[in-house]
């Protein structure tokens, strides 16, 4: 074994603790590639049949955090509902709620000291609705190439070990863990691996919309609330594996956690995470309804000194390049131009093929990828569209 495959194996063996090792490929994994969420509520549906009655059965509960009563919201109030919920009560709030929904979703561009450069895509989503379940996606883009690898798994119960404010997901050799500020991601999948640690010395930022007096919480109108908040800027290292050979990576990613009884049937979004050279992070969603019709446009901009809610009227995304999948047929807006009062940023895509197909976990297909920021600063980022696999047109095709 040469140094870099001893390196890896010691790395593998750090971030799997069980004694599993990181890079064994799980050919019994299922091919067919979210926060493709809204397809877990339709994928519980359609598992009502036998063997999920078994997994309603057997599952163990998920952990509660514990986190201050949080008194149940009635849909269709006022915009400041929010204000009758608790704020965030971390560390405790880092562990798993037992909520309708809830997803712990991480994104990165890393580079290589050999040159290389990797886009990686990791989330873990629980649904908890008529049966109890738990769903890992995967994705990695090697930026040289455009090769993109993906996989997925899902299984009944939550397969999560109890850790005081984190949690620790072990789903058929993967690993998706944390405690605190301190992260660790472990996955082999379709030729390629990861092995990765993060951490965190930052305040997390906690969205809120403008005018919200509740860190840590968004409304959805009718919809339902979602409680949600980020780590823009973890510090990654580790190892990443394409065709057998392993290389050294390091870099920044993108964590996200959000959770609620919120109805994700009834949207799609355009949804941005963005590192900028000023030093600032960008997060940007826009709301659709089945109709393609926008809903809201809202986002947080964060930097060392803090985090501010965007007002409403002082941003506009407007889509400028397309691209049609040629599996699925689905149309989404990959290049975008975003107006804000700090001037114009233009968002493309490193490959416009970033599909993910999760009809087989999820029920659903979304698009998520790396994109490049030009215009009044530049950066990288991460853009995610989801719900356009539900419409007879792009959303944006209707406003």
């Amino acid at each position: 074994m040469n140094n870099a495959d001893d390196q890896a194996s010691k790395h593998r063996q750090r971030a799997s603790p069980d004694g599993s090792r990181g890079y064994r490929t799980r050919r019994s994994r299922r091919r067919r590639g979210f926060r493709a969420y809204a397809g877990l509520l339709v994928a519980a549906v359609i598992a009502v049949v036998g063997a999920c009655l078994l997994y309603l059965w057997t599952s163990e509960p998920i952990p509660a955090a514990a986190a201050p009563d949080r008194p149940a919201v009635a849909r269709g109030e006022a915009v400041e509902r929010t204000a009758a919920l608790a704020p965030l009560n971390l560390p405790a709030d880092h562990a798993p709620h037992g909520s309708g929904m809830e997803w712990w979703y991480y994104n990165g561009i890393l580079d290589a000291k050999t040159g290389e450069r990797y886009a990686v895509h990791v989330a873990v989503f629980v649904a908890n609705t008529l049966v109890k379940h738990t769903v890992m996606h995967v994705a990695l883009t090697d930026l040289q190439t455009g090769k993109r690898f993906s996989s997925q798994s899902r299984t009944g119960g939550v397969p999560a070990q109890r850790v005081a404010n984190g949690y620790d997901f072990r789903q058929e050799g993967w690993r998706v863990a944390a405690s605190g500020a301190s992260h660790v991601l472990s996955a082999s999948f379709e030729g390629a691996s990861i092995a990765l640690d993060l951490s965190d010395s930052a305040p997390v930022v906690a969205h809120r919309a403008a005018g919200s007096k509740t860190p840590g919480l968004l409304d959805f109108g009718a919809s339902g609330i979602s409680y949600y908040y980020s780590r823009p800027r973890m510090s990654a290292q580790g190892w990443i594996s394409v065709g057998g050979a392993p290389v050294q990576v390091s870099g920044q990613a993108w964590y996200d956690h959000q959770w609620g009884d919120f109805d994700v049937l009834s949207l799609g979004w355009n949804w941005f995470a963005l590192h900028l050279a000023d030093g600032s992070d960008l997060m940007l969603y826009e709301l659709f309804d089945r109709d393609g019709r926008k809903v809201t446009t809202a986002g947080t901009i964060s930097t060392a000194s803090g985090s501010t809610p965007i007002q409403p009227g002082d941003v506009e995304l407007l889509p400028v390049t397309r691209w049609t999948s040629p599996r699925t047929r689905i149309d989404y807006a990959v290049g975008w131009r975003i107006k804000l009062p700090s001037g114009v940023l233009d968002v493309k895509p490193f490959y416009a093929d970033s599909e993910f197909d999760s009809s087989t976990t999820t029920a659903n297909v979304y698009w998520e990828g790396p994109v490049k920021v030009t215009g009044a600063t530049t950066g990288e980022g991460f853009l995610e569209l989801s719900g356009y696999d539900r419409l007879s047109a792009a959303p944006t095709n209707r406003r």
